[in-house]
């Protein structure tokens, strides 16, 4: 039964959770988090993913990285991505596995205007509010750290403890989005937890630091969190 439900059940779920966050903003901005794609043919699930995200009306979808596996077909990459960035606009960074195939990722995420903020970051104006995305690069520090003032700061990685190589990245965020542990890999309910009981933090869930800053570590694509000003959605 456990190896039924670890390698046919857990693997295509999808559970959301929601997070609400308190901002001086006129309309609620509704953000979509996913993770961990490693598509390697389009199929079924990823119609799924695609319909709860749509039926959340996002304003924006924020990407941790890791869209490939190593024999990943092109044009079921280029159909997630161009499906998902019909929805809403995507800001994305890159998770290890990219690394494979930079060129390809490239190309579907230039093709399909998926804005890529790896090692970079970007300012959105919504009237007088301003949200800030940083996407850090893997287990390095960013090449600038730009310490404009926002209103509310979310850095993006894909590797959860790249935050700690970045501490003018850390000062700043008041969300921290992470992916990569697939909430240690094969999550079996009660089992996982008691093994690695250790590591729990790097697996999955939220992290609270001082300052009301947190950190969220999401699972896989088929998990995501949705937030909403905020209103931030974890797929």
């Amino acid at each position: 039964m456990i190896i039924i439900y670890a390698f046919f059940i857990e693997p295509f779920s999808i559970k959301k959770s929601y997070l609400s966050i308190k901002q001086n903003i006129k309309k609620p901005i509704k953000i979509i988090d996913i993770t961990d794609l490693h598509i390697y043919k389009y199929i079924f699930f990823h119609d799924k993913i695609l319909n709860e995200i749509k039926k959340e009306q996002p304003d924006l979808i924020l990407y941790t990285g890791d869209s490939i596996v190593k024999n990943t077909d092109k044009n079921s990459l280029n159909i997630f991505f161009k499906k998902l960035s019909e929805i809403a606009p995507v800001y994305a960074v890159y998770g290890n596995w990219d690394y494979y195939d930079l060129n390809m990722v490239n190309d579907v995420y230039n093709s399909n205007n998926i804005h890529l903020i790896n090692d970079n970051s970007i300012s959105l104006y919504y009237g007088n509010f301003t949200l800030k995305l940083i996407g850090l690069p893997i287990y390095k520090k960013l090449s600038y750290a730009d310490t404009t003032n926002a209103s509310y700061t979310i850095v993006m990685e894909h590797i959860p403890d790249t935050i700690f190589y970045n501490k003018e990245a850390f000062d700043q965020a008041n969300l921290i989005l992470a992916g990569h542990t697939h909430g240690g890999q094969v999550y079996i309910p009660f089992i996982t937890k008691l093994f690695l009981k250790k590591y729990a933090f790097y697996m999955r869930g939220e992290k609270k630091f001082s300052n009301n800053k947190l950190m969220y570590i999401n699972r896989d694509s088929g998990h995501g969190l949705i937030s909403d000003f905020f209103h931030l959605q974890r797929f």
